[in-house]
């Protein structure tokens, strides 16, 4: 066995702070301990360590110095559950918070303070952990240690979950919490959770009783003055706001308070309220990136688009969401009638949430008012300007073209080309090869799916449904729509093809309790038209014609619908 200092067995590199990564760029992972630093962390007192330990806590060294957090923090955390030193244990669960590793960051934690229970951030540490991770009786008995050791804990954090909770564990934290609540009874971080709780049991009384000392200790506490508000809103009473607007009038500098205060204006649809208070926040703090975007949205669903678009282009010169705000000035240009304009707002929106629906929009656009060739264009220049959503812009570009003779199709060959194996381009060919009654060409194309993926529920569906329609091979569609109804049970799309392809086996009492399943579950007219001839095959007439009739109700002159009716000779009176 090696006898050294844990720390100078690593030549003080693994768990000695920001020596590992260059000064420039410092690591919080490896900054000083989250918990309690010892008087004499200078000098360690010497730790044996065995020679087999030693080779893993080098290999999380590299690991670091590589910036493989995950690699460390797994080697790292090995150790501290085998070894018994503190520093080694904190070093484990900074990493662990920094990777967001919240397993390990509880066991980290919980281990730390098995190695010094004096430790009241070490307490403070897993009782937060714990509760993230689902454990929210064990994270409650921690807080209470870290109490006794002068680190209050945000305990309200053990409650969100809680309606889901069955009611051993639910009594279990009420009865931890009222523990808590009896020891201290000052603490405001233990009130607010206590009045929560109370809230999620509906006792309304209880809940305000344990907000009114806070809000009288801290009538600026936001939390406490919102959960008061919410207290109110809940039981309906007159003027809900009441308090919340008399705190808005003391602390005028209360930002935060001000800032829950409009978007909770918002929420009750009071929308001129809610932009008048957000005008004043950002009087103060005017660059502010989420107010300019949380205003402008507000502006923008209200149709003040003047005051919108100034919000987004302050946003765009902050260098801030660039993305959402070049979209919404896309969709302002479009109320405007100002297409070019739109389309090349639209075309600037990069890799985000909104991208899809703004290259769809300046499609769109560029479909009402341009050529083939011009949809073409726009949509080679996006793939140049973003390769990454090469795929999902050829299938952009595709449907754009679809009401073109032949257009989709040369665009989804295109999309093919680049990206041969892509599911959703083969899938989206063999749709336009079914729509121009090219059969063949569609099951070779979910074929090659298939091949890459034989568990490929959705293209098993397609498949089977296409024989079924056009074909009178339903033996090998049936064995298709079961594999696929194995690898996603109860989806109604796939209930109701298998429904209609038991229908042409003449296995009709197997057809019609699927199909009535898929009906319930998804009342689609297309469901209701199988359904309805099922029925009416079988004599069940009077219920056909509900089920048509109800079909219709949802989309007028439905062509299935209409077309069963007509073939079957069956009187809609």
């Amino acid at each position: 066995m090696l006898r050294c200092h844990i720390l100078s067995a690593l030549f003080v590199i693994a768990l000695s702070g920001c020596s590992t990564l260059p000064e420039a760029e410092p690591d919080p992972a490896l900054a000083a301990p989250v918990a309690k630093q010892s008087a004499a962390a200078d000098e360690p007192p010497e730790t044996p360590i065995p020679e087999d330990n030693l080779l893993p806590l080098l290999q999380a060294e590299f690991a670091l110095r590589a910036r493989d957090y995950n690699q460390a923090v797994a080697l790292l955390t090995e150790q501290a559950t085998l070894l018994t030193d503190p520093a080694l244990a904190r070093r484990a669960l900074r990493l662990a918070e920094f990777v967001t590793d919240a397993e390990r960051a509880a066991a980290m934690a919980v281990r730390l303070v098995e190695l010094d229970p004096e430790d009241g951030a070490a307490q403070a540490a897993a009782s937060g952990w714990l509760s993230r991770t689902g454990r929210p009786v064990a994270a409650l008995e921690f807080a209470g240690n870290a109490y006794e050791l002068g680190h209050p804990v945000n305990v309200a954090t053990t409650l969100g979950n809680y309606e889901q909770m069955d009611d051993d564990s639910k009594a279990a934290i009420a009865e931890a919490l009222h523990d808590l609540a009896a020891r201290w009874p000052d603490d405001n971080e233990i009130a607010i959770a206590s009045s929560l709780l109370a809230r999620l049991e509906q006792d309304w009384r209880r809940a305000e009783s344990f907000l009114l000392p806070v809000l009288e200790r801290s009538p600026e506490d936001v939390r406490a003055i919102m959960l008061w508000t919410q207290l109110q809103l809940d039981q309906a009473v007159p003027n809900p706001l009441q308090r919340l607007e008399d705190a808005v009038a003391a602390f005028p500098a209360n930002q935060e308070l001000r800032l829950q205060y409009a978007r909770l204006l918002g929420s009750e649809g009071d929308y001129t309220g809610a932009r008048e208070q957000f005008a004043l926040l950002l009087e103060v703090d005017p660059t502010n990136p989420e107010l300019l975007s949380t205003a402008a949205l507000l502006d923008f669903e209200l149709e003040f688009f003047d005051a919108a678009q100034l919000k987004f282009e302050q946003l765009i010169a902050l260098g801030e969401r660039p993305d959402e705000a070049h979209y919404y000035i896309g969709r302002i240009e479009m109320s405007r009638d100002r297409y070019p304009e739109a389309i090349e707002s639209f075309a600037q929106v990069g890799p985000s949430r909104e991208f899809r629906d703004a290259k769809a929009r300046a499609a769109t656009l560029l479909a009402d008012t341009a050529f083939a060739s011009d949809i073409r264009d726009f949509f080679e220049a996006q793939r140049r300007a973003f390769p990454g959503n090469a795929e999902q812009l050829f299938l952009l570009e595709a449907d754009a073209l679809r009401d073109w003779d032949g257009e989709a199709l040369k665009a989804y060959d295109r999309g093919l080309t680049a990206f041969p194996r892509s599911f959703s381009l083969l899938y989206g060919r063999a749709m336009v090869h079914e729509a121009d009654g090219e059969l063949t060409a569609m099951e070779t194309d979910l074929r090659r799916i298939l091949e890459q993926d034989p568990n490929h529920a959705a293209t098993l569906n397609a498949l089977g449904y296409t024989l079924t329609n056009y074909t009178e091979r339903y033996e090998e569609a049936a064995d298709l729509i079961e594999r696929a109804l194995a690898l996603s049970p109860g989806d109604p799309a796939i209930l109701d093809s298998l429904g209609w392809v038991y229908y042409k086996l003449g296995q009709l009492a197997q057809s019609e309790a699927l199909l009535r399943q898929a009906h319930q579950a998804f009342p689609d007219p297309e469901v209701a038209a199988h359904l309805g001839e099922v029925l009416w095959i079988q004599g069940k007439q009077i219920e056909a014609r509900d089920i048509w009739r109800d079909g219709l109700s949802r989309v007028p002159d439905h062509s299935i619908i209409l077309e069963a009716v007509q073939r079957l000779g069956a009187e809609m009176p």
